[in-house]
Order: structure tokens, then sequence, then C-alpha cells
């Protein structure tokens, strides 16, 4: 077996290389080649540093590195069934810390999802330490009756794309890596990638893939903001901050004004972190899909393992 570099593959083949891989996997969620460049641009994807195990000239497992600042993120680890317990996912693990250590990314992080204990186990015996749960979570499109959100809502703003990343910039709370202002940032990047230039070939900023949202405030003083990315079908990237009043609360408020506007789409949405919020999320007609767990490896370990050790 040998590891090369993912950026020395077509997207078809990392795209059918990752399908195999989650055959029988809790949650497959199939990609695409699009989806798949849409997801590396995204989530800064390093395709030179991410890899790609081969026996002979059949692929068996791969595993892509995310780099932002002084983070590293693996994800998309995988093996196809023909690869397994020949210690082949490790090996990638191992490979995939080494390239962050050359790239003084000191702290890697990742999801797994929950109920996957041979992929955690892996990640425990490499030192990484669970910090959360995070959920995903849907919400299937409905006619919106009640009125009460617009009711209580003394203000609101509706805010374009370069609004919408001022207020992610300002957050205090650490985001997810799906969640972070860079992947929000990274929207616009992919909608310029889409037409292949910059300036957009003359097609208007409307027209383009863009974030939006709203700034509220309510009659007893609570306020907070809602940001969203709204295609024909689907709301997704929907993020919620409470600036002040009860979570729960305002949360569920906030939702329930989107949702007056975008009663027509699905919406999804990734990473949510289980705190009160979460109760907002369920009262706008949210519910769990699955569970992921977030891990960290920390600065403070420096030792990084041998692909020959036990």
């Amino acid at each position: 077996m040998i590891l090369l570099p993912a950026s020395e593959f077509t997207l078809d083949e990392l795209t059918l290389a990752y399908n195999q891989s989650r055959i029988d996997y809790l949650i497959p969620m199939p990609m695409n080649p699009d989806r798949l460049n849409e997801y590396i641009t995204l989530y800064d994807v390093d395709l030179h540093s991410s890899r790609v195990a081969v026996i002979g000239e059949t692929i068996v497992g791969l595993g892509m590195l995310g780099r932002r600042q002084d983070q590293g993120w693996v994800t998309r680890l995988g093996v196809l069934p023909e690869g397994r317990r020949q210690g082949i996912g490790r090996a990638i693990l191992i490979d995939l810390l080494h390239q962050a250590a050359q790239s003084d990314l000191p702290e890697v992080w990742l999801e797994v999802i929950k109920g996957n204990q041979p992929a955690l186990e892996l990640f425990r015996r490499y030192d990484f330490q669970q910090t959360r749960e995070l959920i995903v979570a849907r919400r299937p499109p409905r006619a919106v009756a009640n009125a009460a959100a617009l009711l209580a809502a003394r203000k609101i703003d509706y805010l374009q794309h370069d609004e919408v990343i001022d207020l992610h910039c300002a957050r205090r709370e650490r985001m997810n890596w799906l969640n972070a202002v860079d992947s929000m940032r990274n929207v616009r990047r992919l909608a310029a990638a889409s037409v292949g230039s910059d300036p957009y070939d003359g097609v208007p900023l409307h027209q383009l893939p863009h974030l939006s949202g709203l700034l509220v405030e309510f009659h007893d003083g609570s306020r907070g903001w809602v940001t969203y990315l709204a295609t024909t079908l689907e709301l997704k990237r929907v993020s919620v901050e409470v600036s002040y009043g009860p979570p729960d609360v305002v949360t569920a408020c906030l939702l329930e004004l989107l949702h007056r506007h975008h009663a027509a789409q699905d919406a999804v949405v990734e990473n949510i972190p289980d705190d009160v919020r979460w109760r907002g999320f369920q009262r706008a007609g949210y519910f769990e899909v699955f569970r992921r767990i977030e891990m960290v490896r920390p600065a403070e370990s420096v030792s990084y393992p041998s692909a020959f050790s036990p």
C-alpha cells in the first residue's frame, strides 16, 4: 500500500472512491464531483496535503486535510471495504497529522458521526479529545400559520452578503469548521469559481450564490440575527446568534421569521451545538437527523506517531 497526494487524482476518481468507502456507513452522504468540488472550496481542503491509499492500481482509502491559519481539519477519511482491517485508515490519519505538522498546523480538528465507535477509538488513540456533540437537523417545508414572532418584532433589518460576513466576524463564540467565518466567506469564492473569473463576467451579484440575513429587535428588548444561503429548493448555512434575551425563545422567533420568507424551502442545518439554542430550533420545527462528535488534537500533543507503530 502506498499513499499519494489527492491532487494526483481527478474529482471523478476521488468521488467514486469516497462513495465506495461509505457504502455501508452509518450515514452514507453520497457525493458527486460537483458537490465534492464545492466541499473542497468551501472548507479550504488542500488536495496536495490530502492522501489517497493505493494497492496496485486500486484506490482502497482516502482522507482529506483542510488548512486555515494555525489549524488543520481532518475530513472525508474512509476505507473501501476491500481495504479494511489492514491498518489503512490508521496510516492515512498518521500521514495527515504529519502533513499538518509540516505545515505548522499544531491544532487539528475533526468530526466523527456518533455511533461510529471504531473511528472514535482510532482518533482517541492518536490524542484527539472530544469537545462537544453537534447536531445535524432538518425542517421540511410547511405553511407558516403562527404570526406571533412577526407581532413580537419591533424592527427587522434585511442584510446583504457583506453585512452578514461582518456579523460572523464579530462572533465571540468558537464556531465549528463548517460554520466558521472562513466557510461563510467562501460562499462568494465559490460563486466566483462558478463563472470562472472575477469580476463575475457581468453577472449581477444578487444572481450569484450569496448569504442573506435578518437582524431583529423585539418589543421586549430581545435581539439577535439569523443568516442563511437560499437556493430554489433549500435553505443552507443557517446560523443564529442571540445578542440579548432567552436563547431558546429568541432563536425560535428568529427562525420563524426566516421561514415566513422561505416557507417553500426545505432547511438543513449542520453542526448545531447541543445547548439551549437547540430547543429554539426544535420549537421552530427542526428535528434531529444525526449527531457528530467534534474532536481536537491540541497543540500540546507534540508527538507524531510513526506509520509503523503498533
